[in-house]
């Protein structure tokens, strides 16, 4: 089941707060627990869960700059176009979880994401992510940031062009 809880609590959080202005250049750190919810059999955090957290920590991201109210307002959504992650240790739950999450990139049709998590000091897993704002068709970028009053020039790490360049690459081949 989808972290329905967790995102209502977040809303909540953020129904009366201001929009905050937007570091491109920042990382941003989301703290949580996963439970019982987010578990598999083993028990650690299910593999699939850590995109659900993933996705948590973007909307607490666009509900801290006020992009989930523009989201809503322009009866736009949110879509992931792509991803890439790498487990590396097991997120266990009840402990306390860091996801740190940066826009490494943007360009004509995408926001990619930086997503990392954090257990006792051991990197757990890490992904990047493409999204977009979708309305009738993908909306750039540069007008969904025009739109929250936060412009930002687009710009690419070049770690995250290769991934892009490849992505596509395997795309062709489909």
């Amino acid at each position: 089941m989808y972290a329905y809880f967790r995102l209502l609590r977040m809303m909540a959080r953020h129904l009366f707060t201001r929009a905050k202005q937007f570091d491109s250049r920042h990382e941003h750190v989301w703290v949580m627990r996963p439970g019982l919810n987010d578990i598999d059999v083993y028990p650690e955090v299910n593999n699939g869960r850590h995109f659900v957290l993933f996705d948590l920590a973007r909307y607490e991201v666009a509900m801290k700059i006020g992009l989930f109210r523009w989201v809503r307002k322009t009866r736009s959504a949110f879509v992931v176009a792509g991803s890439t992650i790498r487990y590396r240790h097991r997120l266990l739950p009840w402990r306390r979880t860091e996801i740190h999450t940066q826009l490494v990139g943007m360009d004509e049709r995408f926001f990619y994401f930086h997503h990392k998590t954090v257990q006792r000091g051991k990197t757990c897993s890490v992904a990047l992510v493409r999204t977009g704002v979708r309305r009738n068709g993908v909306v750039p970028p540069i007008e969904v940031m025009d739109g929250i009053g936060m412009p930002i020039e687009p710009f690419m790490e070049p770690w995250v062009a290769e991934w892009n360049d490849w992505d596509s690459r395997q795309a062709d081949k489909a």
